[in-house]
């Protein structure tokens, strides 16, 4: 009887572990880990737009993921990882179970951005595509499986693979207008601050008229190019607390983007002098006006004495350009590096701006628009012709907050440092707060840096003027 038990006891374990192991047998593979797909996520930064997190979608839930868990190498330079955590798919982080991985990185000045430069052109573009590859320094899974490290994926981020968060809350279109039978086409993007339509009163109105490396047809290189989303609520450093009051939600913001330049004569050429008239008339002065009060009339919570016009390089041109062309209509004038040539300014157009209302930013180390040629002599003139609420701020170079130390470049020889001719930074990061002191002026020799003494805030100022 005993003998027999024994026989069946030991047929049920033999019973027992041939089924563990057929089980066993039976048991899948490891899925194995693939990425699925990749976004870039695209940022403005001071000196242009770069990508400062990926999200990296894997074929199944992913978990054990840290800072440590990867190395990244974007283009050709290695980056600092900051953080890497489980996102949703536009990489916010999560504490669900989630197929995607968020990756933070370090930026600077010079790496990773999503814009080649056109040395032809001078124009900016997006780069067809950008190399990332993320390789695995610590264990991490991807389902069951287990991605051990020194895995390494490599993959091409492409134009359908960019996120922009700060251009998506802007209301982009188009304005067209005929000139001598040829049809013109500009891009035009709107930004509304919060609640402004239900708030205490009429808003004011920032326009930006960009510089001549973000022309083409789509504006969100023009609002990344110059870093235009500084003048949002959507940027760390946002200059709307200016145009916020306890009834006021802020200013609106309008951005324009001509397909070439604003300087452009309608042959694709620099106007260095319009014929028959010794001014530097642009081919795109009408459209663009047309493209301001067209947005202005379309909305009647802008306050029509509260319009404020500025712009950087070309753009600095095109500012002056509208003054001299409608100046009537704005309330105020902010040109950066403004490249209107003064010998193609007359006395008379002097004294047709004289009594605007009007703020000039300028470095004095800028070597593409050169200050002595433009600004400081149009200012020196403008001080002669009796002008009282005209400003300059002249800064001895362009320093930065995003990156504090840049690495050089574009003919930079002081050290931390970037080129002179890029003073909207400065303006940008709200920092124009001295400016020349017009008692020192004599003439346009006087105007150096060290005479900028003058304590002077040229947002607050915006903010504060008002069409007479």
């Amino acid at each position: 009887m005993k003998k027999r038990l024994s026989a069946v006891v030991t047929a049920i374990a033999l019973a027992l572990c041939c089924a563990a192991l057929l089980a066993a047998c039976n048991d899948p593979e490891p899925a194995p880990v693939e990425v699925k797909s990749v976004k870039a996520i695209v940022w403005g930064y001071e000196w242009g737009p770069a990508v400062p997190k990926v999200v990296v979608e894997f074929s199944d839930n992913v978990s054990d993921v840290n800072k440590d868990t990867f190395s990244v190498r974007m283009g050709s330079k290695n980056r600092t990882v900051l953080d890497a955590y489980a996102s949703d798919k536009d990489g916010n982080k999560t504490t669900e179970a989630t197929k995607f991985v968020a990756v933070e990185t370090d930026v600077k000045y010079g790496e990773s951005s999503p814009f080649v430069y056109d040395q032809q052109s001078q124009m900016n573009d997006w780069a067809t595509s950008i190399s990332v590859r993320l390789s695995v320094k610590n264990e991490f899974k991807v389902g069951k499986t287990a991605c051990e490290p020194n895995k390494a994926f490599t993959f091409s981020v492409g134009e359908k693979d960019r996120v922009i968060p700060q251009t998506a809350s802007w209301k982009k279109d188009t304005v067209k207008f005929t000139k001598d039978g040829k049809e013109q086409v500009i891009q035009r993007a709107s930004w509304a601050p919060a609640g402004a339509e239900s708030d205490g009163g009429k808003n004011p109105l920032i326009i930006w008229l960009h510089g001549m490396g973000e022309g083409g047809t789509d504006i969100d290189i023009a609002l990344l190019g110059n870093e235009v989303t500084a003048l949002t609520s959507e940027n760390e450093t946002s200059v709307q607390k200016y145009f916020t009051t306890d009834t006021l939600k802020g200013a609106y913001v309008l951005a324009l983007q001509t397909p070439t330049m604003w300087m452009d004569d309608g042959t694709g050429s620099f106007n260095h002098n319009s014929p028959g008239t010794g001014k530097q008339l642009s081919y795109y002065t009408e459209v663009a006006y047309k493209a301001i009060t067209e947005y202005v009339s379309a909305n009647d919570d802008i306050d029509t004495n509260r319009i404020y016009l500025g712009g950087c390089s070309n753009g600095g041109y095109m500012t002056m350009n509208l003054a001299f062309e409608h100046g009537d209509y704005f309330a105020a004038f902010y040109p950066i590096c403004e490249a209107y040539n003064n010998n193609k300014i007359s006395d008379a157009m002097i004294e047709s701006i004289k009594d605007y209302n009007m703020w000039f930013v300028q470095s004095h180390d800028d070597t593409t628009v050169v200050p002595a040629n433009f600004v400081y002599p149009t200012y020196d003139r403008l001080l002669k012709a009796g002008a009282n609420n005209v400003h300059l701020t002249v800064t001895d170079h362009v320093y930065g907050k995003d990156d504090p130390h840049p690495a050089g470049g574009w003919g930079v020889t002081v050290p931390d440092t970037y080129m002179g001719h890029w003073v909207w930074i400065t303006a940008f990061n709200d920092e124009i707060k001295k400016e020349i002191d017009n008692s020192a002026i004599s003439s346009a020799a006087d105007i150096v840096p060290e005479k900028c003494t003058k304590d002077g805030n040229m947002w607050k100022w915006l903010s504060e003027q008002k069409k007479a």
